[in-house]
């Protein structure tokens, strides 16, 4: 029953921090723009942006890397201008080529390139480029094509590098540096082969993570309920895990505030669909992935453009 009583709170309370956990363990890219192009306005890098990433959404990859190392970007290149006499407004015609590159940061390798022919005509120049992106069609095969080679690539080179992050990820927890080694376990994706052991590996990473939290979290909500704060202390006692030394004085704790307060309906109905092991294996994977975007988040790399094409 207490086992019970504690998934129960853990199911109620714990809640996503972070909407970018939604893609751990997918094929992320990160769309990385210029600041200012001599041919563009920042209105038409905006455009162009918003293209991109609709050409990722429709051939199913997140356009929000969290961590950076896989990105895609644009070179626009006008090849020709011309203007065209015609009656009451000259014309500006251009022919323009968009080229996209999924590039590997770390190691500064292509894994995937695509340029299409783009024309575009209106009044003046940007009215012209405004026209020619319009044009782009992000459901065209071609799209899919290339997108579909990147990601290839991507889960190919997290097949070979799999056994190395694994090494790695225990040194970081010889080390104690419990968010790194979760953020880097977390970085594959669950394509790749080997993501049942990457999984297994950041799960013992989240337990020994908790292990050293849990008694500032047990002190934590000790003050809440010396403060009458129940819902806060069943909040924070709820986030420690069944794996955790200071667990069982948690159950002692949470049987106390719950007398404290109606939780009677909320647990009435998670017991209609309770399953122990599948809701803890559950809990404890969204709570790795809030980490691994925390630690992120606290670590945000800024990519230069123009570094970035060289």
């Amino acid at each position: 029953m207490k086992n019970t009583l504690l998934i129960l709170f853990v199911l109620l309370f714990s809640t996503p921090l972070f909407s970018q956990s939604d893609n751990i363990g997918k094929i992320a890219l990160s769309v990385i723009m210029p600041e200012n192009d001599e041919d563009m306005s920042n209105s038409n890098i905006s455009k162009l942006e918003t293209k991109i990433t609709q050409i990722l959404t429709a051939t199913g990859v997140s356009a929000t890397g969290y961590n950076n190392n896989f990105v895609i970007y644009p070179k626009f290149a006008i090849n020709e201008t011309s203007v065209v006499e015609s009656g009451l407004q000259d014309i500006t015609i251009i022919n323009c080529e968009l080229s996209l590159y999924i590039k590997q940061v770390d190691n500064n390798l292509i894994f995937s390139t695509i340029s299409i022919p783009l024309k575009g005509n209106g009044k003046d120049k940007q009215i012209s480029i405004t026209n020619a992106i319009s044009k782009i069609n992000v459901k065209d095969p071609e799209f899919q094509s290339f997108i579909d080679n990147g990601k290839s690539k991507i889960i190919a080179y997290y097949e070979l590098k799999c056994d190395d992050i694994i090494t790695k990820s225990e040194t970081l927890l010889r080390m104690q540096d419990f968010e790194q080694a979760i953020g880097l376990l977390m970085t594959v994706p669950e394509e790749v082969y080997c993501y049942k052991k990457i999984k297994a590996k950041s799960i013992v990473a989240y337990k020994s993570y908790q292990n050293q939290k849990c008694n500032s979290m047990l002190q934590e909500a000790k003050s809440k309920l010396a403060a009458n704060n129940y819902n806060s202390t069943l909040d924070i006692l709820s986030q420690i895990d069944p794996s955790t030394s200071c667990f069982a004085e948690s159950q002692a704790l949470i049987e106390k505030t719950a007398n404290k307060v109606d939780q009677k309906k909320r647990c009435e109905f998670l017991l209609q669909v309770y399953n122990d092991n599948i809701a803890l294996e559950k809990q404890r994977i969204n709570a790795i992935k809030d980490i691994a975007v925390a630690y992120y988040n606290r670590k945000p790399t800024t990519l230069n453009y123009l570094i970035l094409i060289r």
